[in-house]
């Protein structure tokens, strides 16, 4: 199961990995403290198009869908495919830094995780 967290949201046992989704990395202080286990590098939206989101929280839609066209076009699709599949079986949490908890980086990346699981190949 692939769950959704603030930053700062408590860790639960049920959390799995702790991936970290955001452009911007994290101090290593910070980065225990909030027991986050892994920067997901590479997969991360665009520095751009996340400052442009930082700046227009109402453009979410927007945000959301060039998000996911870089993601189309990456060259960690096979990696994408292997996280969507890791998320029938097993539990890991994206960790965002939003203010929204229905509209931040992790939740597009959730959105799209979602979509590869409905194409992939059965077993």
């Amino acid at each position: 199961m692939i769950k959704i967290k603030h930053l700062f949201d408590a860790v639960e046992p049920d959390d799995g990995q702790r991936l970290w989704v955001e452009p911007i990395g994290l101090t290593r202080d910070l980065r225990e403290w909030c027991a986050v286990d892994r920067l997901l590098s590479g997969i991360e939206p665009p520095i751009v198009i996340w400052r442009w989101f930082q700046e227009h929280p109402e453009g979410y839609e927007y945000f959301r869908g060039k998000y996911h066209e870089y993601l189309g076009k990456s060259k960690r699709k096979s990696g994408l495919m292997r996280l969507a599949t890791a998320g029938l079986t097993e539990n890991f949490t994206l960790i965002h830094q939003g203010d929204d908890p229905n509209q931040n980086s992790a939740t597009a990346l959730y959105e799209y995780l979602t979509e590869l699981q409905a194409y992939r190949q059965p077993d």
